[in-house]
């Protein structure tokens, strides 16, 4: 497969990443660099493998060690599994962690932190009270925005001094 092609079907893998088709005029570009890429056609998988990392106009960004994309059975995507140094980012909020999982399905990104290392945390950049929340495994539903932190620890900034919020 050529690369042209996998950067093609890997931009129609991420998360609320439009890519234009027959049906549609409007494009939207995404690149993906990394060291090495394979794609697994019988076995539905694709891996970016090295420095992975992905850019979708100026809306996301992510980079990971490795990111892993599962296809169904009918070819579309399931799963999307990064692996290693994670950073997810938009233009309000940065997401670190050492795992991360998004499940189209269910429309929910989860990360995880390393065990008994660094934990997972999300920091959302919006507006002039930047919040800072960290956990054990966070869950982020994309519809809902809401979130969910396992043995966490928030903190926020109050008239210039950061708070911590158990």
């Amino acid at each position: 497969m050529t690369v042209f092609a996998l950067v093609c079907l890997a931009a129609t893998l991420l998360p609320g990443f439009p890519v234009s088709d027959a049906t549609n005029a409007v494009a939207t570009s995404a690149r993906i660099r990394s060291v090495s890429s394979d794609f697994d056609r019988k076995a539905g998988v694709i891996l970016f493998d090295g420095n992975v990392v992905v850019e979708y106009g100026n809306d996301y960004t992510l980079c990971a060690d490795r990111v892993f994309a599962f296809l169904s059975a009918s070819n579309r995507l399931a799963r999307i599994v990064a692996d290693g140094s994670v950073v997810i980012s938009n233009e309000t909020r940065v997401g670190t962690c050492a795992l991360a999982t998004y499940r189209k399905k269910k429309g929910e990104i989860e990360m995880f932190g390393k065990r008994g290392g660094a934990k997972a945390r999300l920091v959302e950049r919006q507006g002039d009270r930047p919040s800072d929340v960290e956990g054990d495994r966070i869950r982020f539903w994309l519809e809902s925005e809401t979130v969910e932190v396992s043995n966490s620890s928030i903190s926020t900034v109050h008239d210039g001094k950061k708070e911590d919020v158990r």
